[in-house]
């Protein structure tokens, strides 16, 4: 290939790299890029990572506390937590810590059923801890090839995945009972994860989204159940809930992600409940900054830097974070809190989803 040659028109290369130059600056100025990594949220991040290895059970498992009650919810969110900073159950710092929650988890899971839940910690019902569960197992295959040819393996994250399959309701959503927009947005996750990493899927993702689309609000937002209007509506953790899913599935230009999109800028974490944060605050937030992520743009350089200064501003002085409405699980807190914080690394496979 010719390459033009400049060496004798010293006056024009200068000339073309100041315009360069002066491109590139004023383009920055009219954008300046949003900085998602910051020391405060690393440190942040490290020391409730530091609080969770602290507090887990000699079998693996994590409790709500130190020496609490194995959950299936918790143990796999702080591993998930342990995960987004970087390690496996095969390499990274906490890849000892990531192996033991693993193995409990792997534990739990068997029978003909594929059920993987113990007791309801966190307060969401045992269909978000067999999401969860589900989930984590999900991403550990997808992120291990050499997984895929261990037979137990494959065998319980296949009985576990068919266990959600077969548990979606006609209108499309999960729920205990009723759909939930909440609890099957943690459900199609782990639906979608299992895909990912090559799983048979026979619930209806379309019927997914139409149940989603029922929930929404014509003044923007999700509610929680479908056709729900006045109290309890447009709140922050099925509107984040909501769009978790409708980003996912690609449809971020639609109006109605827009309208909900809009409306999530206005809240934060304890909106709800008049600013004492619930169980559903952690898991809305982990929504909402996955699911405006995928959007990128204005949105997301609004939404991103103000949850992490609000995780920071309310970190406990040992590293956990506290739920103050209902359930008061810490370590559940404090994984979901891990996991929002590192977002930004984009180090597990759903955040692709």
């Amino acid at each position: 290939m010719d390459y033009i040659k400049l060496k004798r028109c010293p006056s024009v290369i200068a000339v073309v790299v100041f315009l360069t130059f002066a491109f590139v600056v004023i383009t920055q100025e009219k954008k300046p890029p949003i900085i998602e990594i910051t020391p405060e949220g690393v440190k942040s991040a490290h020391r409730g990572i530091k609080w969770l290895i602290d507090i887990q059970n000699r079998d693996g498992s994590w409790g709500c506390e130190k020496g609490g009650a194995p959950s299936t919810a918790v143990t796999s969110l702080a591993c998930l937590a342990l995960m987004s900073d970087g390690s496996t159950p095969e390499r990274g710092i906490y890849a000892e810590n990531i192996g033991k929650g693993l193995n409990y988890i792997l534990n739990m899971t068997g029978g003909r059923s594929g059920d993987i839940a113990t007791i309801d910690a966190t307060g969401l019902g045992l269909v978000f801890d067999h999401a969860c569960a589900t989930l984590f197992l999900s991403e550990v295959y997808g992120m291990n090839p050499q997984w895929h040819d261990i037979e137990g393996v494959r065998d319980k994250l296949k009985k576990a995945v068919d266990r959600i399959s077969r548990t979606q309701n006609a209108d499309g959503g999960w729920g205990g009972g009723q759909s939930d927009i909440a609890l099957t947005a943690i459900t199609w996750l782990a639906l979608r994860s299992a895909y990912n990493g090559g799983f048979n899927v026979t619930a209806s993702l379309e019927k997914v989204e139409k149940f989603v689309v029922s929930c929404a609000d014509p003044d923007g937002g999700y509610n929680q159940y479908p056709n729900m209007r006045g109290g309890g509506s447009r709140m922050f953790y099925p509107t984040s809930a909501g769009l978790r899913v409708m980003y996912g599935l690609g449809k971020k230009d639609s109006e109605e992600v827009k309208k909900g999109s809009q409306l999530l800028l206005t809240k934060t974490l304890g909106s709800d409940y008049g600013g004492q944060v619930s169980e559903w605050d952690y898991a809305a937030a982990f929504y909402a900054t996955q699911a405006l992520m995928h959007e990128g743009g204005v949105f997301w350089k609004e939404w991103y830097p103000k949850v992490r200064e609000y995780l920071i501003k309310t970190q406990n002085q040992d590293g956990s974070w506290t739920i103050k409405y209902c359930k008061t699980c810490r370590a559940y807190a404090t994984a979901m809190a891990i996991l929002v914080l590192n977002t930004p690394n984009r180090l597990l496979p759903m955040l692709q989803l």
